[in-house]
């Protein structure tokens, strides 16, 4: 392969710029003409191209077009690699095995990609020896927690749904810790939060979590605590697959939300904390609730409250009136009224039927005593008759045998009596 810059050029003797430094080369390059070059060293390299490389699978993804990226790495470094969507064809059963945590062996050729100055390995074959070193301590580690109940959904602490005093684990250099101040301030400005500056990649990093964990606990009124950190390699989040941090936060009687690298990420923290979100600022989100949707919901309760206020008083109204009317009708002033109404229609009905029934009587009595009259007696004899009876007995002379001649009767006339004798009959 030819080089892309001339003999000339690269051996050439300091130019008029060399009298005023010697240090300076005699030629300025462009970045492109670097990379360039720098491609050309490792292209044309015995060694770099044709080689197999061994590590562990750490970063992985497909593109939409067939070609997969990936990273493998071993205990201290860590190579790009591409294989073209034409290979990844030759070798499907291969490539469907390929996932992070996976050893495999690849062959292939190192070059330089241009645009970013990177070099990268072009895969032309994938040989997959099994799970690698890493993701097996990782799933040993999930295996012993979780045979001890540290994941059991039952010991989880409820999340409180408006905490006062937030208590925020990150790097306060990280674009993790803004972007979650940003989501707290946007979202629920009511909170107070407690920032606890920790270190989230190294060697350092987990006594330095487990010890702001301690003292969150042991010196705060803290309501819930956030552990977060952005996006990285593997290697970048094992602190965070650290048994010492999983049994911190087992142990914490405050509630974890942790919001650890994207959504396709996860540590150990992850499956012992209270609850897991795929990123920083959605962890933020799931700590405090939302100004606007309580605001929504308030202006909603109070509509209907509103509503149902109105209708249990116009429900309320035609009970009272109801109410009103039955006892209006039941009053006892009512019911006198119409009982004295009654009593007076009553008393006037026996009046009239009073004066009917007298008048009915003295009509028939009238009558009788006409008739009565008619046959007294006494109104015979003052036509002239007199009444003849026995002084002794009483009994009125019907017949001329009752009597004997010298006989003593009392004769009754109009106006008295007096007696007189027989003298024959």
């Amino acid at each position: 392969m030819a080089s892309p810059l001339s003999t000339t050029s690269r051996y050439s003797k300091f130019n008029s710029m060399a009298d005023i430094s010697p240090h300076l080369p005699a030629e300025i390059l462009s970045v492109s003409q670097v990379t360039r070059y720098l491609k050309y060293l490792v292209e044309g390299d015995q060694l770099l191209g044709a080689l197999s490389v061994r590590g562990e699978v750490c970063e992985l993804s497909r593109s939409a077009n067939g070609h997969i990226y990936l990273s493998i790495k071993d205990s201290t470094s860590q190579i790009a690699c591409v294989l073209f969507r034409k290979e990844s064809m030759r070798q499907p059963d291969e490539v469907r095995e390929l996932r992070k945590g996976v050893a495999v062996v690849l062959h292939g050729y190192l070059t330089l990609y241009e645009p970013r100055g990177t070099c990268q390995l072009f895969v032309e074959r994938v040989v997959i020896e099994g799970e690698g070193a890493f993701f097996l301590r990782f799933e040993r580690l999930k295996a012993k927690l979780e045979s001890e109940g540290l994941f059991a959904p039952e010991r989880k602490r409820a999340i409180p749904p408006f905490p006062r005093v937030l208590a925020l684990v990150t790097s306060l250099r990280g674009q993790a810790y803004h972007d979650v101040l940003h989501r707290l301030r946007a979202q629920y400005p009511f909170v107070r939060v407690i920032e606890a500056g920790v270190s989230v990649q190294g060697s350092s990093a987990p006594d330095e979590i487990v010890m702001a964990i301690d003292i969150l606990n042991r010196s705060t009124r803290a309501d819930l605590i956030l552990l977060v950190r952005g996006g990285g390699s593997p290697e970048d989040l094992a602190a965070f697959n650290d048994e010492r941090l999983a049994r911190a936060i087992y142990a914490s009687r405050i509630p974890v939300i942790t919001g650890i690298g994207h959504e396709t990420d996860y540590t150990i923290v992850d499956f012992v904390a209270d609850l897991r979100a795929a990123t920083p600022s959605l962890a933020a989100a799931a700590a405090v609730p939302d100004i606007g949707s309580l605001v929504q919901r308030a202006t909603a309760l109070h509509q209907e409250t509103t509503i149902a206020v109105d209708e249990r008083l116009r429900a309320a109204r035609l009970r009272w009136r109801d109410a009103n009317r039955g006892l209006l009708h039941a009053s006892p002033g009512n019911r006198l009224r119409v009982q004295r109404q009654r009593a007076d229609e009553l008393g006037q009905h026996a009046d009239r039927s009073i004066k009917l029934h007298l008048r009915s009587k003295r009509s028939r009595l009238d009558a009788l005593t006409a008739q009565l009259h008619a046959l007294d007696p006494l109104a015979i004899l003052e036509r002239g008759y007199a009444v003849l009876s026995d002084p002794e007995t009483g009994r009125v002379v019907r017949s001329v045998t009752s009597v004997q001649p010298g006989h003593l009767l009392r004769a009754q006339v109009a106006d008295g009596e007096f007696t007189v004798r027989t003298e024959g009959t």
